[in-house]
């Protein structure tokens, strides 16, 4: 295993990648370089505080469509990462079932807030995000309905988290020194909001099979900060053969 690190005007941030332990070798832990630019910087250091979700807003920022209108920010909690899709143009609607953590969303153009379940949200967008908030429904009746919001040729882009298996996930201990140390050179404004939390039932082997299952041409990815990222972009028609009622059953 190797590691090297990238000097930014932030700080260093070490990266580091390991071969995964799935079938097919075709993945790695590791922290982007896109996140360690100038631009990723510019994206977080105006943020109130820091934690491993906001740190993948430039990630999810950067997946927008240049023809995207609308946006659907599911976990939205306080609207930070709805104000940053706001600022952008957007119209974004940002759905929490936490009132009170609702409550702390400041109004900001183009952005609405909603108590609400996505599991039963009508209505389709250019745009979906999840962030932290997919390992809250059961895994297979969320994915479904991530399909659904997402308007025939938009983007699905979620950060999540899954359940540690030491038997599929052994190579991500030798992470956990630099993760720790990436943790301290944030801890002025490592905080968030006082979010619900819940601990990851599913693996990720599980999800990446239950994401193959639903939304075909999935691109997911396990992070370095305990993260993975999942991107999906809807055909504008469905695959001949494959509708709605296919990916219910």
């Amino acid at each position: 295993m190797r590691q090297k690190t990238y000097r930014t005007p932030c700080h260093p941030i070490p990266t580091f990648r390991a071969a995964q332990c799935d079938a097919d070798h075709t993945h790695s832990y590791d922290v982007d370089a896109d996140l360690c630019s100038r631009s990723y910087c510019r994206g977080v250091s105006d943020d109130p505080y820091w934690n491993h979700n906001t740190h993948y807003h430039p990630w999810l920022l950067a997946q927008a469509p240049d023809s995207a209108r609308t946006v659907l920010d599911i976990g939205c909690g306080d609207g930070l990462l709805a104000r940053k899709f706001g600022r952008r143009g957007l119209t974004v609607h940002g759905v929490d079932l936490d009132p009170v953590i609702l409550d702390t969303a400041a109004p900001a153009t183009n952005v609405t807030v909603e108590q609400a379940d996505f599991l039963d949200l009508p209505g389709t967008f250019d745009l979906v995000t999840a962030v932290a908030s997919l390992h809250h429904v059961p895994l297979k009746d969320g994915l479904t309905a991530l399909h659904r919001l997402v308007a025939p040729g938009g983007t699905l882009a979620v950060v999540g988290l899954w359940r540690f298996d030491i038997r599929t996930d052994f190579p991500y201990l030798a992470l956990l020194p630099g993760i720790w140390a990436f943790d301290t050179l944030h801890r002025p404004k490592l905080s968030g909001p006082d979010a619900h939390l819940r601990d990851p039932e599913d693996t990720y082997p599980e999800i990446r099979a239950a994401a193959a299952e639903i939304l075909p041409g999935a691109r997911l990815r396990r992070r370095a900060l305990l993260r993975y990222t999942l991107l999906w972009h809807k055909p504008a028609t469905p695959p001949a053969g494959r509708g709605l009622a296919e990916i219910k059953s």
